[in-house]
């Protein structure tokens, strides 16, 4: 089980990654996202289109149930995050819109979260859980707080928000070191012993959503550059938050076991984003 103390130094370093999120953003950002609508529009419909659809093909056909096939739902129903935007970075696809995107998919995230758990999981008839849609609502709404308590550091100041958002990237980093650590040493029979379905539905939601993310891409026109962002964006998804509302909105004799899949996820989505990094990188007109 996550102890008092671990759960208060997550829930720390997830409102400090938020705030260096809403450190990374601007009025700009946002104005750029509508100026450039068909992008963006395609990215939210791999965001939250493709994404929850394949975590539900991955668990009706591999046969995940309960808490594992609810974890896999709830991050892909999530929006985009910054390790998105540092993969897009790296990578050298279009910032720019990656940036927007996360921005975009966050605010609609609110009302999509909620709405795509209670379409997919309503049919998961071996979810057997009381799902709080309204406390996921909620939780998300309050996520905008620190996001536009970064946004408005950001407005008072361009060197501060700088300097509050590389500490922000280091609270994520240290998040998942610190869920690395509590789930080797709390739960390190579960991780090694995790079923191949839920190693392989992992996968396939990952590689599966950054493919079909570039393919409409592709198929819209949109650029190298452009749909290199859309597939990083739609592929790997904000894990901070997904934990944020599990940690927040579940019962605790629930949360261990439903942190295991986002988790797994994670993992997954930085190694397929690394290898989609160095192809972008090595073929950057394709």
């Amino acid at each position: 089980m996550l102890s008092g103390l671990d759960k208060l130094l997550i829930a720390t370093l997830t409102l400090v990654l938020m705030v260096g999120m809403g450190a990374s953003l601007t009025p700009g950002d946002y104005r750029r996202a509508l100026e450039r609508p068909r992008a963006i529009l395609i990215g939210l419909l791999s965001q939250f289109g493709w994404m929850p659809l394949l975590a539900y093909l991955a668990i009706r056909s591999l046969g995940l149930e309960g808490t594992d096939a609810l974890g896999l739902l709830l991050m892909a129903c999530t929006s985009g995050g910054n390790a998105s935007n540092m993969f897009a970075y790296f990578s050298r696809a279009d910032l720019a819109l990656s940036v927007s995107m996360t921005a975009v998919s966050t605010l609609a995230s609110v009302f999509m979260m909620p709405t795509l758990l209670y379409a997919y999981a309503a049919s998961l008839s071996q979810t057997q859980m009381q799902i709080p849609y309204l406390a996921v609502m909620g939780t998300l709404a309050l996520m905008l707080l620190p996001i536009g308590g970064g946004m408005w550091i950001r407005h008072r100041s361009a060197p501060t928000a700088a300097r509050v958002e590389r500490v922000g990237a280091v609270a994520g980093a240290l998040l998942l070191a610190v869920l690395l650590i509590t789930s080797v040493s709390d739960q390190l029979e579960l991780l090694l012993t995790a079923e191949d379905a839920s190693l392989v539905a992992c996968a396939f939601v990952a590689v599966s959503g950054m493919a079909l993310g570039y393919l409409v891409a592709r198929l819209a026109g949109l650029q190298p550059r452009q749909r290199q962002a859309v597939s990083l964006e739609t592929g790997v998804q904000n894990a901070p938050l997904a934990i944020a509302v599990i940690l927040a909105t579940f019962p605790e004799a629930e949360q261990e076991a439903l942190l295991k899949l986002p988790f797994l996820y994670a993992m997954t989505a930085l190694c397929v984003g690394s290898l989609a990094t160095w192809a972008y990188r090595r073929f950057p007109s394709a």
